[in-house]
């Protein structure tokens, strides 16, 4: 797996625990806010119930106070007191229309609450129409005694189930709390562990790396030699890979053993002619970005079948290896050489600006053998013949520009008193012309 897709991991588990972690603790919010709620619910409901029964206490203390005094102040309480009565039993009913069981006690609440204020309402009638005597004689019978200790424990029932009720309500929030708190404990335990695992991955897929690489390039600026072992753990899967690492390192060196043989001269060095035209061609197809020109050399020794055939093939070969060298240091270092065949050579010439440029490596070329070479102990002379084609002025192809320049070479052999030539369309009809005319054997 890789080092970015492990980040990106890590990151995603991240950004998913963070977005978990948010939404669990807002509906645990949510579901605790509700909860209190109720808790609240069922303390307004406890309140409304004592609110009723001391609303059926003033109005009964007004009746009492009017009935003994005559007084119309105690009147106030009252009716105060019924309109609170018959307020509050609404209000109740209200508070708890969810609840079956305490709308049925509040129904016998409110049937003993209606004989009740019945009673009131007759002994104020009564009093007040001069029947005072009469009106005493009702309170006298306790009926309405009987109806107060009736709502007294109808109204101790409904609290006592709401005080239950309240109990349960805030075990359900404490329980809440319990959970929320419970989740943070555990949300800490797993970011801490969350954090320790990010380190140690940084650790291990940033920070020894870099520690590695730094010491690797310590050693480096040292001078001193980098191995493998000083990137690779010493352990059983270090040495594995130390292995796989040394066997790697000889299969490409081999490989460029293979790569140096396929694409290069065994006797000079010098590149062969397997990928000659591709690498004239790619030449030929910078110039449209680039612009400018390239040339190619081509590039035959005068005489050297005589050579090869007096002094035989080691001199021969010595001949060819003097050669590649004189070449090789008489061009620029962005042109390439190649050794096509026998004593054959070519030049290829990039960034070139104009014919002053190619005349230019010629005259190098042909002033780079003007000295006898020094072979076996004999001094002896190299004579070259230089045919040059031009792209684009000459052709836009490899197969083209290598033809012309052979062609061109093939001019200046004939010509003994000249060692090189331009191509010119000339040279192809005079080759039609005489199709076999005789060359100089090499």
């Amino acid at each position: 797996m890789s080092i970015r897709l492990k980040l990106t991991l890590l990151l995603t588990t991240l950004f998913v625990a963070a977005i978990f972690n948010s939404i669990l603790t807002y509906k645990l919010e949510r579901f605790g806010e509700e909860k209190l709620q109720w808790v609240n619910h069922t303390h307004e409901v406890l309140v409304s119930a004592k609110g009723l029964l001391s609303s059926m206490q003033d109005a009964e203390t007004g009746q009492r106070g009017y009935l003994i005094t005559n007084d119309l102040n105690y009147l106030d309480p009252y009716h105060t007191g019924l309109d609170a009565a018959e307020s509050g039993l609404r209000t109740l009913r209200t508070q708890t229309a969810d609840n079956p069981d305490q709308q049925a006690i509040l129904d016998s609440i409110g049937t003993e609450l209606d004989l009740k204020l019945a009673e009131l309402h007759e002994t104020i009638q009564l009093a007040q129409s001069d029947r005072k005597k009469d009106a005493l004689e009702i309170v006298e019978q306790n009926k309405g005694k009987k109806y107060m200790d009736n709502i007294r424990d109808l109204l101790a029932t409904f609290s006592h189930a709401e005080l239950i009720l309240l109990e349960k309500r805030k075990g359900e929030f404490r329980s809440n709390r319990t959970q929320i708190y419970t989740l943070v404990i555990v949300e800490i335990a797993f970011f801490i562990g969350l954090a320790v695992f990010t380190l140690i991955f940084l650790q291990k897929n940033f920070f020894q790396p870099l520690a590695l690489l730094l010491a690797s390039a310590k050693k480096l600026e040292a001078g001193d030699e980098l191995l493998v072992s000083d990137i690779i753990e010493q352990d059983e899967m270090g040495h594995l890979l130390s292995t796989f690492f040394v066997m790697s390192e000889k299969v490409i060196e081999r490989e460029g053993v293979l790569d140096q043989i396929a694409h290069h001269d065994s006797l000079t060095g010098l590149k062969n002619r397997l990928m000659m035209s591709e690498e004239i061609q790619t030449s030929i197809g910078d110039l449209q970005e680039t612009g400018g020109k390239i040339a190619v050399l081509f590039l035959d020794l005068n005489s050297f079948k005589e050579v090869n055939d007096s002094r035989g093939h080691e001199v021969g070969d010595l001949v060819l290896k003097e050669t590649a060298e004189r070449i090789s240091s008489s061009v620029r270092s962005s042109d390439s050489v190649f050794r096509i065949g026998g004593d054959e050579f070519l030049v290829l010439a990039r960034n070139i600006a104009n014919i002053s440029d190619v005349q230019s490596i010629v005259d190098n070329l042909i002033r780079a053998f003007d000295e006898p070479a020094m072979i076996r102990g004999e001094l002896t002379d190299i004579g070259i013949s230089i045919g040059v084609a031009v792209a684009p002025d000459n052709a836009n192809s490899s197969s083209e520009l290598l033809e012309f320049a052979d062609v061109a070479m093939y001019a200046a052999k004939r010509e003994k008193e000249t060692y090189s030539k331009m191509f010119d369309t000339g040279m192809l009809r005079r080759t039609m012309d005489s199709p076999s005319a005789p060359l100089e054997q090499n």
